[in-house]
């Protein structure tokens, strides 16, 4: 295996990509993720690092200040940032890190380890922008973590989202959670040979 592989998995909110890192993750107990500082505020189940590193914004402008951050972002008025030192521990170890973050992050980690990334993109079903919006509306609504206006500024962003899907490796569309996941690991094990 090549020195360490990061595995980028980037999609629109409500597509889906933290349920497949989460399979992902269950099937191969071997592969890491990495956890994600963010000034967000912690949600019902969530634990502070394992699903996110929840810290304050004081103390997320200090890592900022001083270069801790491979990339940041602030996405639907929150914070995200990986940590420099999470990539290189996941590189150094020969690992597997499973990456949940936005487009822009996984192009950032892409253009500093480029022989070592793989940037994957999932996108809701639908044949146009119009059916997927339709499709993410109905996905936002049913997970029940966003008000209205929170669905309407991931729909603003979601047609950003997409306009990067070309930049990326691989693309996939997640019409069935199961196959998509067996897709997607199955290329990241055939990058690994």
């Amino acid at each position: 295996m090549r020195k360490g592989l990061l595995v980028v998995l980037a999609a629109p909110s409500g597509t889906g990509k933290t349920s497949i890192c989460k399979a992902l993750l269950r099937k191969n107990k071997n592969w890491t993720f990495s956890i994600s500082s963010t000034t967000r505020k912690q949600r019902e189940g969530e634990i502070d690092d394992t699903h996110y590193k929840f810290i304050s914004n004081d103390e997320f402008e200090h890592n900022v200040k001083f270069g801790d951050f491979i990339e940041w972002e602030i996405v639907h008025g929150n914070k995200y940032g990986t940590l420099w030192s999470t990539i290189e521990v996941a590189v150094d170890n020969k690992r597997v890190l499973i990456l949940d973050i936005d487009v822009k992050g996984g192009l950032t980690i892409a253009e500093e380890y480029p022989d070592n990334t793989l940037l994957i993109f999932v996108e809701p079903p639908g044949l146009n922008i119009i059916e997927k919006k339709e499709i993410l509306v109905e996905r936002l609504v049913k997970r029940g973590n966003d008000q209205g206006t929170q669905i309407k500024h991931r729909l603003k962003r979601f047609e950003r989202e997409m306009e990067y899907k070309e930049k990326f490796h691989e693309s996939f569309v997640n019409n069935n959670l199961s196959k998509v996941t067996d897709k997607i690991e199955k290329l990241i094990k055939g990058e690994i040979k």
